[in-house]
């Protein structure tokens, strides 16, 4: 008898939470639902940032592309601004190197070094012998250490110092 008030028992207990199970069941598949709901939304948001992110990339990519560009452009500039510099040093370097220039002996030195300033008054500094009557020491240019003996009457150039 015992066995059959046990069976009871647990048949009557059975039946009590059938309908909760199957209440549950209900809970479970709205809980379900809303998981699959939640999962499309997380999903859906997903899809949203990688769109957002490669569009930014994209962007990123352009503007770093244009800034390449426009930096090739500025060196290309400045080279060229560069070598144009460097053509004109050189050719003012010529041109100092032709106004430079050096005479021999027996050469007429142009008018423009018989002036004053060109004279050397101070002989003896300079090693110099005293210059005959009519002649003077000449000396075209300041970092040159060529002196020039020249007739003043016609600009003739008798003897020549240094290198």
């Amino acid at each position: 008898m015992k066995k059959l008030l046990i069976a009871s028992a647990l048949a009557a207990v059975g039946v009590a939470f059938s309908g909760n199970a199957f209440a549950d069941d209900d809970r479970g598949r709205e809980a379900r639902k809303e998981y699959q709901e939640a999962q499309r939304e997380h999903l859906k948001d997903r899809r949203e940032a990688i769109r957002e992110y490669e569009k930014d990339r994209r962007e990123y990519e352009k503007d770093r592309r244009e800034d390449m560009r426009e930096a090739a452009k500025d060196r290309r500039e400045a080279e060229r601004e560069y070598w144009k510099d460097r053509q004109e040093a050189e050719r003012e370097w010529r041109k100092d190197v032709r106004e430079h220039r050096r005479w021999a002996r027996g050469e007429y030195i142009p008018r423009d070094y018989l002036d004053d300033r060109y004279y050397m008054r101070d002989y003896y500094d300079y090693d110099l012998a005293v210059p005959p009557d009519g002649y003077r020491w000449v000396r075209p240019y300041q970092g040159d250490d060529t002196y020039y003996l020249v007739q003043m009457a016609t600009g003739l150039i008798s003897s020549i110092l240094g290198d």
